[in-house]
Protein backbone atom coordinates (compact mmCIF):
# COMPACT_ATOMS: atom_id res chain seq x y z
CA UNK A 1 0.00 0.00 0.00
CA UNK A 2 1.22 3.92 -0.75
CA UNK A 3 -0.46 6.98 -0.11
CA UNK A 4 0.68 10.33 -2.22
CA UNK A 5 1.86 12.59 -0.34
CA UNK A 6 2.57 16.31 -0.94
CA UNK A 7 4.39 17.86 1.88
CA UNK A 8 5.80 16.41 5.74
CA UNK A 9 5.99 19.17 7.35
CA UNK A 10 8.35 18.84 10.86
CA UNK A 11 7.84 21.11 13.95
CA UNK A 12 4.67 22.03 13.68
CA UNK A 13 2.98 24.14 16.29
CA UNK A 14 -0.51 24.68 15.06
CA UNK A 15 -2.23 21.25 14.64
CA UNK A 16 -2.57 19.72 17.88
CA UNK A 17 -1.14 20.01 20.92
CA UNK A 18 2.83 19.64 21.68
CA UNK A 19 5.41 19.36 18.43
CA UNK A 20 4.17 17.14 16.11
CA UNK A 21 5.16 16.29 12.40
CA UNK A 22 2.33 17.03 10.08
CA UNK A 23 1.00 14.89 6.93
CA UNK A 24 -0.33 16.44 3.83
CA UNK A 25 -2.11 13.95 1.80
CA UNK A 26 -3.62 14.29 -2.07
CA UNK A 27 -7.23 14.60 -2.71
CA UNK A 28 -10.16 16.42 -1.19
CA UNK A 29 -13.58 16.14 -2.19
CA UNK A 30 -14.48 19.46 -1.63
CA UNK A 31 -13.60 22.82 -3.37
CA UNK A 32 -13.36 25.41 -0.97
CA UNK A 33 -11.65 29.09 -3.07
CA UNK A 34 -10.34 30.02 0.32
CA UNK A 35 -8.14 26.61 0.44
CA UNK A 36 -4.75 27.72 2.29
CA UNK A 37 -3.90 23.95 0.27
CA UNK A 38 -4.60 24.17 -3.46
CA UNK A 39 -1.56 21.13 -4.39
CA UNK A 40 -3.83 18.67 -1.97
CA UNK A 41 -7.15 18.93 -3.82
CA UNK A 42 -6.14 17.28 -6.65
CA UNK A 43 -6.02 13.31 -6.07
CA UNK A 44 -3.31 12.67 -8.62
CA UNK A 45 0.03 13.97 -8.41
CA UNK A 46 0.16 17.35 -10.47
CA UNK A 47 3.06 19.22 -12.39
CA UNK A 48 3.85 22.56 -11.06
CA UNK A 49 6.25 25.65 -12.70
CA UNK A 50 7.45 27.87 -9.55
CA UNK A 51 10.32 30.14 -10.03
CA UNK A 52 11.64 28.70 -13.19
CA UNK A 53 11.62 25.38 -11.58
CA UNK A 54 9.40 22.00 -12.66
CA UNK A 55 8.34 19.60 -10.42
CA UNK A 56 5.45 17.32 -9.20
CA UNK A 57 3.44 17.84 -6.05
CA UNK A 58 2.55 14.68 -4.91
CA UNK A 59 5.32 11.96 -4.07
CA UNK A 60 3.85 7.97 -3.16
CA UNK A 61 5.14 6.64 0.29
CA UNK A 62 5.48 3.46 1.46
CA UNK A 63 3.65 2.54 5.10
CA UNK A 64 7.31 1.75 5.87
CA UNK A 65 8.40 4.74 4.68
CA UNK A 66 5.92 6.78 6.21
CA UNK A 67 6.90 5.47 9.51
CA UNK A 68 10.79 5.93 9.38
CA UNK A 69 10.31 9.21 8.13
CA UNK A 70 7.94 9.91 11.24
CA UNK A 71 9.97 8.19 14.11
CA UNK A 72 12.95 10.34 13.08
CA UNK A 73 11.25 13.07 15.30
CA UNK A 74 9.83 10.99 17.98
CA UNK A 75 12.34 12.09 20.47
CA UNK A 76 10.96 16.14 19.98
CA UNK A 77 7.00 15.09 20.84
CA UNK A 78 7.10 14.57 24.40
CA UNK A 79 4.46 14.28 26.51
CA UNK A 80 1.59 16.18 24.35
CA UNK A 81 3.16 16.11 20.43
CA UNK A 82 3.05 13.35 17.64
CA UNK A 83 1.74 13.09 14.40
CA UNK A 84 -0.99 15.05 12.59
CA UNK A 85 -2.66 13.79 9.52
CA UNK A 86 -3.98 16.63 7.20
CA UNK A 87 -4.54 17.63 3.52
CA UNK A 88 -6.55 17.65 1.62
CA UNK A 89 -8.71 15.27 3.10
CA UNK A 90 -6.95 12.62 4.88
CA UNK A 91 -9.90 9.76 5.71
CA UNK A 92 -9.78 9.37 2.26
CA UNK A 93 -6.23 7.35 2.78
CA UNK A 94 -7.54 5.60 5.78
CA UNK A 95 -7.88 2.10 3.97
CA UNK A 96 -4.02 2.68 2.48
CA UNK A 97 -3.02 3.98 5.97
CA UNK A 98 -4.25 1.47 8.58
CA UNK A 99 -1.09 -0.21 9.02
CA UNK A 100 0.74 2.99 9.63
CA UNK A 101 -1.64 3.98 12.20
CA UNK A 102 -1.15 0.57 14.11
CA UNK A 103 2.42 0.95 13.99
CA UNK A 104 2.45 4.45 15.49
CA UNK A 105 0.14 2.93 17.91
CA UNK A 106 2.41 0.25 19.40
CA UNK A 107 5.14 3.12 19.43
CA UNK A 108 2.70 5.39 21.59
CA UNK A 109 2.73 7.70 19.46
CA UNK A 110 -0.24 10.65 19.78
CA UNK A 111 -2.41 10.97 16.25
CA UNK A 112 -4.80 14.01 15.42
CA UNK A 113 -6.07 14.55 12.22
CA UNK A 114 -7.45 17.23 10.74
CA UNK A 115 -11.19 16.63 8.92
CA UNK A 116 -13.60 18.00 6.88
CA UNK A 117 -15.69 14.72 7.52
CA UNK A 118 -16.83 15.02 3.97
CA UNK A 119 -15.88 11.39 3.47
CA UNK A 120 -17.52 8.06 3.71
CA UNK A 121 -18.05 7.09 7.07
CA UNK A 122 -16.43 3.68 6.30
CA UNK A 123 -13.13 5.67 6.35
CA UNK A 124 -14.10 7.25 9.74
CA UNK A 125 -14.97 3.92 11.36
CA UNK A 126 -11.11 3.14 10.58
CA UNK A 127 -9.99 6.16 12.16
CA UNK A 128 -11.99 6.57 15.34
CA UNK A 129 -9.92 3.10 16.20
CA UNK A 130 -6.43 4.90 16.31
CA UNK A 131 -7.06 8.49 16.44
CA UNK A 132 -6.60 10.70 19.39
CA UNK A 133 -7.36 13.95 18.65
CA UNK A 134 -10.07 14.83 15.74
CA UNK A 135 -9.80 18.85 14.87
CA UNK A 136 -12.86 19.11 12.77
CA UNK A 137 -13.22 22.22 10.41
CA UNK A 138 -17.22 23.07 10.21
CA UNK A 139 -17.55 25.31 6.89
CA UNK A 140 -20.46 25.35 5.05
CA UNK A 141 -23.53 24.20 6.64
CA UNK A 142 -26.16 26.43 4.88
CA UNK A 143 -27.07 23.79 2.48
CA UNK A 144 -27.63 26.30 -0.66
CA UNK A 145 -24.19 27.47 0.16
CA UNK A 146 -22.80 23.90 0.68
CA UNK A 147 -23.30 22.94 -3.11
CA UNK A 148 -20.72 25.72 -3.71
CA UNK A 149 -18.07 24.14 -2.38
CA UNK A 150 -19.27 20.68 -3.09
CA UNK A 151 -20.21 19.89 0.28
CA UNK A 152 -22.72 17.60 1.86
CA UNK A 153 -24.03 18.68 5.02
CA UNK A 154 -26.00 15.49 5.89
CA UNK A 155 -23.15 13.36 5.61
CA UNK A 156 -20.92 15.79 7.54
CA UNK A 157 -23.80 15.60 10.46
CA UNK A 158 -24.07 11.95 10.17
CA UNK A 159 -20.00 11.77 10.86
CA UNK A 160 -20.23 14.39 13.50
CA UNK A 161 -22.50 12.54 15.55
CA UNK A 162 -21.46 9.06 15.17
CA UNK A 163 -17.98 10.83 15.98
CA UNK A 164 -19.28 12.64 18.85
CA UNK A 165 -20.92 9.52 20.12
CA UNK A 166 -17.75 7.54 20.12
CA UNK A 167 -16.91 9.87 22.89
CA UNK A 168 -13.65 11.11 21.03
CA UNK A 169 -11.52 14.66 21.53
CA UNK A 170 -13.34 16.79 18.90
CA UNK A 171 -12.13 20.53 18.43
CA UNK A 172 -13.63 22.79 16.02
CA UNK A 173 -12.29 25.08 13.66
CA UNK A 174 -14.18 27.43 12.16
CA UNK A 175 -12.40 29.78 9.10
CA UNK A 176 -13.97 32.74 8.13
CA UNK A 177 -14.71 33.37 4.92
CA UNK A 178 -17.49 36.22 4.22
CA UNK A 179 -20.63 35.10 2.15
CA UNK A 180 -19.71 31.31 3.06
CA UNK A 181 -19.06 30.50 6.55
CA UNK A 182 -19.33 34.04 7.94
CA UNK A 183 -23.11 34.50 7.23
CA UNK A 184 -26.43 35.38 9.49
CA UNK A 185 -27.66 32.16 8.43
CA UNK A 186 -24.63 29.75 8.49
CA UNK A 187 -23.76 31.19 11.64
CA UNK A 188 -26.96 30.53 13.25
CA UNK A 189 -26.54 26.92 12.01
CA UNK A 190 -23.09 26.71 13.12
CA UNK A 191 -24.81 27.78 16.85
CA UNK A 192 -27.53 25.12 16.85
CA UNK A 193 -24.97 22.45 16.48
CA UNK A 194 -22.53 23.88 19.40
CA UNK A 195 -25.93 23.88 21.28
CA UNK A 196 -26.34 20.19 20.56
CA UNK A 197 -22.53 18.95 21.29
CA UNK A 198 -20.28 19.71 23.92
CA UNK A 199 -16.96 20.28 22.35
CA UNK A 200 -13.62 20.68 24.39
CA UNK A 201 -12.44 24.22 21.75
CA UNK A 202 -13.36 26.21 19.38
CA UNK A 203 -10.97 27.76 17.25
CA UNK A 204 -11.10 30.41 15.24
CA UNK A 205 -9.32 31.95 12.31
CA UNK A 206 -8.91 34.32 9.70
CA UNK A 207 -8.30 33.67 5.72
CA UNK A 208 -5.37 34.54 4.07
CA UNK A 209 -3.34 34.78 0.89
CA UNK A 210 0.06 33.04 1.78
CA UNK A 211 -0.92 30.03 -0.54
CA UNK A 212 -0.86 32.88 -3.92
CA UNK A 213 2.33 31.34 -5.11
CA UNK A 214 1.19 27.63 -5.09
CA UNK A 215 -1.64 28.74 -7.09
CA UNK A 216 -0.29 30.21 -9.88
CA UNK A 217 2.64 27.50 -9.64
CA UNK A 218 -0.55 25.33 -10.52
CA UNK A 219 -1.57 27.98 -13.28
CA UNK A 220 -5.05 29.11 -11.38
CA UNK A 221 -5.56 32.61 -9.65
CA UNK A 222 -6.21 32.44 -5.78
CA UNK A 223 -9.82 34.13 -4.88
CA UNK A 224 -9.48 37.17 -3.20
CA UNK A 225 -11.74 37.29 -0.27
CA UNK A 226 -12.65 40.65 2.57
CA UNK A 227 -11.13 39.92 5.98
CA UNK A 228 -13.83 39.74 8.51
CA UNK A 229 -12.73 42.52 10.82
CA UNK A 230 -11.05 42.24 14.66
CA UNK A 231 -14.16 43.36 16.01
CA UNK A 232 -16.61 41.25 14.26
CA UNK A 233 -14.68 37.60 14.99
CA UNK A 234 -14.11 39.27 18.42
CA UNK A 235 -18.17 39.45 18.83
CA UNK A 236 -18.36 35.82 17.22
CA UNK A 237 -16.16 34.69 19.99
CA UNK A 238 -17.89 36.06 22.59
CA UNK A 239 -21.26 34.84 21.53
CA UNK A 240 -19.93 31.06 21.03
CA UNK A 241 -18.66 31.26 24.52
CA UNK A 242 -21.83 30.47 25.60
CA UNK A 243 -21.88 27.07 24.15
CA UNK A 244 -18.25 25.53 24.79
CA UNK A 245 -15.82 27.90 27.56
CA UNK A 246 -12.96 27.01 25.62
CA UNK A 247 -12.99 29.67 22.29
CA UNK A 248 -9.78 31.16 20.92
CA UNK A 249 -9.15 33.33 18.04
CA UNK A 250 -6.07 31.85 15.86
CA UNK A 251 -4.02 34.13 14.27
CA UNK A 252 -2.13 32.38 11.17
Amino acid sequence: MKALITNIQRFSLHDGPGIRTTIFFKGCGLKCPWCANPECINFDAEPYYKEGVKGIYGKKYTIDELYNEIIKDKEYYGQNGGVTLSGGECLFAMKEIEPLLKKLKSSNINICIETSLVAPKEYLEIATKYVDHFYVDIKVLDKEKAILINSNVDLFMNNLDYLYKKKTNIIIRIPMVPNYTYTDRNMEAIIKVLKKYKFSRIELFKIHSLAESKYKSLGKEITKFEKVKNNEIENIRNELSKYCNDVEIIKI
